[in-house]
């Protein structure tokens, strides 16, 4: 047996912990299930990750208890978390912390008795001298009732307990039950009458002996004869007083008198994505079939294989995953779909649950932490063999996964950025898929720069769906020059305006809607079809200024400008959500005259309901999707024909499929374009691209119209022209000549603080001890972030870029950092924070 266990806890601390296996826990004590240990003076909840044959540490503290049965995080799931650890520079606490689920490791248990109290004295009478521990458990609960397992061990005396309970539940002498501390929430149980255990001659005579005016009582004894008669095993007691018109409280007399029995079974919380769509036999196209049978044959071999899916939209991309997961389900394994949060509407899950129905478990962010804790159990359990969700869904602990699906791959959403680890779930599927022989799909319409250089060089098989489904053609696409529009309705303006009424012309303002995309409108209003717009900017306006001497309103916690807000009136800040109330007068020069600037998705409505009266307008972004269910409510009235126009930002870019729709207008094709980042054009012709591919999915001919003050810029040309091959052989080409991904690997090395100057000296001490390291390192700066300071933080940046040609998998390049690191906290400060941030998507 073992004596010592090695347990991460779950701080941000990059180190694990070494403690002794007392003798009575040592059968119990495995990788993977959580332990209750001695933390400073208190005790805190860790994760065993493996048991060493050895310690030549002095003085080490025991094990207080175990609290899992068997283990709750797979050997594989622990490889995985320290591959990510190791790769992202993240301690190994923070990514198993990231992995579960929320509130796992600090859950609480209640226990109950399985037993009926008739059943409970002779089984304690039994156990008083072959196991005086479960007796002394049992015995509490039956003197006192269900309680919290640390009630329990204080009143019972035990020094650990969660052993001894999972025994007495696995003996069917008690039930668990976890609760989240923080939520309050617990798993949810549905109580049953077990047909089998109730006696058929108990009711008979129950009912000879039961007044006549207890019609109720007596409909429910007969309607449990009928369904034992029927040989059902159980009912749930709510289906039954559904069925009998019985009360609870009847129940309840039933149950206390031994008539009825009762089990209680855990059951997942079901969450309503509204009525599943009715499944249809669908016959794949050749092409479709083809790509299926590559993908078959790869599940099949079960050995690691990685596949990039590029399909134009509207190819039919959906319906390959779904063929391949049934397979893949077929041959007895399991899989996981990433799809980018934002895509993840209630269409796409209801598509899916269509096909695989309660084998389906969907995870996402605004789900409860008792949710998403039911979710981890029951895919542990193997009761959910699909699961769907964003980029945490990665870690779900599906055993024997045989597929692994990246939708829209190229997503940026698949990057945690903000909080450590700082993983990219896209490339954690890649390594997961590797250390568990899966294949990994990655699919998209416009896939990222690093994984098409990957299909490229062989490193994954490319396969190509370049038409739409049904010969359906590709939306034609026309650019509007929003320089030329405005000297157009300019000139217009000054012609109609009388000599001495011209100085009206110093107040032009030029229309968000350009005259082709407002023709084009009117167009599908007549025909009764359906319009997109994409306005990648919320708020009303983004600038609050003052022309006469250039004042801005600026927030005072970030460097960024304040956006105006028009159904609250107020200025906010989409970075730190400080409010503001707006200024009559400016408070530099004193001037009246201020102006709201730019365009936000409030804007374009107001504009809409101006120029097209008789028209419903739905908007879609953050401001009007903040309730649950909003999204879905607002998708379902746009799908159902009870609006003619749907405005947003991004979010109606993706994986949205309405036949009716055959208008996508960009409003500004610029918001992107021109941000200070190497990858915005990537992003720009991805957007552009994406929303483009939501217009003429039908028979009906789609249209999409872009509007840019940039009508030359290269990116849209090949978006005008769907080509996506031309667009790369630009974009990667100045790529290897800056030394970008996909030919280097870059970290951003940030330091942030409330103090500008400390942030400064840090920042360039990182990098002088940097540049002390071995290797062909390019470095950039120290120099002060694009957006200087956000929630009172300065923030400074090192970028890092290592050659693929010297350094091809980036490990020179990690080892440099982290001896830099260890170097440069001996005398850091604690007032600045400093990150790493490997494989960076944006440098802002």
């Amino acid at each position: 047996m073992n004596q010592f266990a090695e347990v991460v806890l779950p701080l941000a601390v990059d180190k694990s912990f070494t403690y002794l296996i007392p003798p009575d826990l040592q059968h119990v004590a495995k990788p993977g299930v959580r332990t209750v240990v001695p933390f400073g003076r208190k005790y805190a909840t860790g994760l065993i990750i493996d048991l060493p044959a050895s310690s030549q540490i002095k003085g080490l503290k025991s094990l207080k208890d175990i609290i899992d049965a068997g283990p709750v995080v797979s050997q594989e799931l622990l490889t995985l978390c320290r591959w990510v650890a190791e790769y992202y520079f993240a301690p190994l606490g923070e990514v198993l912390k990231s992995a579960l689920p929320h509130g796992f490791a600090a859950s609480k248990r209640v226990v109950y008795p399985s037993l009926l109290p008739a059943d409970l004295a002779p089984e304690i009478e039994r156990l008083r001298t072959q196991a005086p521990k479960r007796a002394r458990v049992l015995t509490l609960l039956a003197e006192i009732g269900p309680m919290l397992s640390a009630e329990l061990q204080r009143k019972a005396g035990l020094k650990n307990i969660n052993a001894v309970l999972n025994e007495m539940e696995h003996s069917g002498l008690l039930r668990m039950e976890e609760i989240m501390p923080r939520s309050r929430q617990k798993p949810k149980v549905v109580e049953y009458v077990d047909l089998n255990s109730t006696d058929h001659q108990r009711i008979t005579h129950a009912l000879a002996f039961l007044s006549s005016r207890k019609k109720k009582a007596r409909q429910l004894l007969r309607v449990i004869l009928q369904l034992k008669e029927q040989d059902r095993k159980d009912i749930p007691v709510a289906e039954l007083l559904k069925m009998s018109g019985a009360t609870s409280s009847t129940m309840k007399e039933f149950i206390a008198s031994g008539i009825v029995t009762v089990t209680s079974r855990e059951s997942a919380r079901v969450q309503d994505y509204g009525t599943e769509e009715q499944t249809l036999h669908i016959v794949l196209n050749q092409k479709q079939s083809d790509i299926l049978h590559v993908l078959t044959g790869a599940i099949d071999s079960g050995t690691a294989r990685q596949f990039l899916l590029h399909g134009v939209t509207g190819s039919g991309k959906t319906q390959v995953y779904i063929e391949a997961i049934r397979h893949c389900l077929g041959c007895g394994k399991t899989a996981i779909v990433l799809v980018p949060e934002i895509s993840l509407t209630p269409q796409i899950v209801r598509r899916f649950k269509s096909h695989f129905g309660d084998r389906v478990a969907v995870v996402h962010s605004r789900m409860s932490a008792g949710e998403r804790h039911d979710v981890w159990r029951l895919a542990l359990r193997g009761t959910y063999t699909v699961v769907i969700g964003p980029r945490s869904a990665i870690f779900a602990p599906l055993a024997n996964l045989g597929l692994i699906v990246v939708d829209e791959e190229h997503e940026a959403s698949y990057k945690q950025y903000d909080a450590s680890p700082r993983y990219h779930a896209r490339d954690v599927a890649v390594v997961r898929g590797m250390h568990s022989n899966a294949v990994v799909l990655l699919g998209s319409a416009t896939p990222s720069a690093e994984s098409y250089h990957n299909a490229l060089s062989g490193k994954y098989t490319l396969l190509e769906m370049p038409e739409r489904i049904d010969q359906v053609p590709m939306p034609d696409i026309r650019i509007v020059d929003m320089i030329e529009e405005r000297k157009r309705a300019y000139a217009t303006m000054k012609e109609l305006l009388p000599l001495d009424q011209r100085n009206k012309l110093k107040d032009f303002k030029q229309s968000s809607i350009s005259d082709l995309l407002r023709h084009e409108i009117e167009c599908r209003l007549e025909r009764k079809e359906g319009v997109i717009l994409l306005q990648n900017r919320r708020g009303f306006a983004p600038f609050v200024e003052c022309p006469d001497c250039g004042y801005t309103e600026t927030c005072e916690n970030c460097s960024i400008t304040l956006t105006y807000h028009l159904a609250k009136k107020h200025l906010r800040c989409h970075y730190c959500g400080s409010v503001r109330a707006p200024r009559n007068q400016c408070p530099n020069c004193k001037g009246s005259n201020i102006q709201l600037l730019g365009i936000g998705t409030q804007k374009v409505e107001q504009e809409l309901a101006t120029l097209f009266p008789n028209a419903s307008v739905l908007r879609m972004d953050l401001d009007t999707t903040t309730r649950k269910g909003a999204h879905d409510r607002i998708l379902k009235k746009f799908g159902e024909g009870e609006a003619d126009i749907l405005l947003g930002t991004q979010m109606v870019a993706k994986g949205l499929d309405f036949p009716r729709v055959t208008l996508v207008g960009v409003v500004s094709a610029d918001t992107q374009m021109l941000l200070p980042d190497f990858r915005s054009s990537e992003r720009t012709f991805q957007l552009l691209t994406q929303v483009a591919g939501r217009a003429g999915r039908s028979t009906l001919q789609g249209e999409v119209i872009i509007q840019t003050h940039q009508p030359h810029h290269y990116t849209l040309q090949h978006v005008v022209d769907h080509d996506v091959k031309r667009f790369f052989e630009e974009e990667l080409e100045e790529r290897r000549e800056l030394d970008y991904p996909p030919y280097a690997r870059l970290a951003l090395v940030e330091a942030k603080g409330e103090k500008e100057s400390d942030v400064q000296q840090h920042s360039e001490k990182f990098a002088a001890l940097l540049k002390r390291s071995d290797g062909t390192f390019t470095i950039l700066g120290p120099s002060a972030a694009v957006i200087a300071k956000i929630k009172n933080q300065y923030r400074w940046h090192v970028i890092v870029k290592s050659p693929k040609t010297t350094d091809p998998s980036g490990g020179r390049l990690r080892t440099a950092l982290r001896r830099t690191l260890a170097s440069y906290e001996q005398s850091a400060k604690r007032t600045v924070k400093l990150t790493i941030d490997i494989d960076p998507v944006g440098l802002m």
